[in-house]
């Protein structure tokens, strides 16, 4: 099993544990590296959001930290770049990118904050029709990773978290392929996310399979992220994520560089 995970967050967004917790909590696994990625503020207010003032302590708290424990493990700061956020100010390691709200008329919703809110949201927005918010989504998407040169491409399916979405409608299949083929060309590394395993609500990772071999056609790769917001879970469902890349004809390589700062890191190509 990999010894790392890049997609974790802190009580700083909306995870449960303090950075120090989890870095223990890695360190008691064996883990070589832990990349922290809390949830970038935007304009909108939302629960899961860093404070602008939040983001500063964030990243300050997890520098430090990783001078500590400098030769123990490597501590990343990262962030998890929503669409609707400004370009990061501060130096991070790597980046994320993540669309977590659709705006309409001035007015920003969340995606993935609940069943009954994501129901509203396509019946409010989009007249009930699932199709035209996900090929939104997608739009979205592909427009942020292109204008923000991001490092990671987080859970590309997440509207499908509660299983609403016409995942065998051929209409939704095109616009999610061809939002893989065109992110691709930018950021070609996407993550294999357990975090919707995690909180029971599925019972496979993003993406869904059609989509992973997508992935693989375009010529894309896959880190393993568990999008931990509880220590206990922080390697939930690695083990069988090895095994569900390897079925879709992935191969591990491990000691790869995630970009020009971070080396060590297991990619599935």
């Amino acid at each position: 099993m990999q010894k790392h995970n890049f997609h974790t967050h802190t009580r700083y967004s909306d995870g449960h544990d303090t950075p120090r917790q989890m870095i223990e909590e890695a360190v008691s696994r064996g883990f070589t590296a832990l990349g922290f990625s809390d949830h970038s503020y935007a304009w909108f207010e939302s629960y899961y959001s860093m404070s602008p003032e939040g983001t500063q302590r964030c990243f300050r708290e997890i520098r430090a930290l990783a001078e500590e424990y400098r030769g123990v493990i490597d501590v990343w700061c990262g962030i998890e770049l929503d669409g609707e956020s400004g370009i990061p100010t501060l130096d991070y390691d790597y980046i994320l990118a993540a669309v977590h709200e659709i705006v309409r008329r001035g007015e920003s919703r969340p995606i993935d904050s609940g069943e009954e809110l994501q129901r509203k949201l396509v019946q409010d927005l989009f007249g009930g029709s699932f199709i035209d918010f996900t090929k939104v989504y997608f739009e979205n998407l592909t427009e942020h990773v292109m204008r923000n040169k991001t490092d990671i491409v987080a859970h590309v399916d997440l509207p499908t978290k509660y299983s609403l979405c016409p995942e065998e409608d051929p209409r939704y299949r095109d616009a999610a392929r061809e939002a893989v083929r065109e992110i691709v060309k930018h950021c070609p590394l996407f993550e294999l996310n357990t975090g919707a395993i995690a909180r029971g609500l599925r019972t496979v990772p993003y993406p869904t399979p059609f989509l992973l071999d997508e992935i693989r056609a375009a010529g894309g790769s896959l880190i393993i992220n568990s999008d931990c917001h509880y220590r206990a879970k922080l390697t939930c469902w690695f083990d069988e994520a090895e095994d569900y890349l390897t079925a879709h004809g992935f191969t591990r390589h491990d000691n790869q560089r995630l970009n020009g700062r971070i080396s060590g890191v297991t990619i599935w190509r």
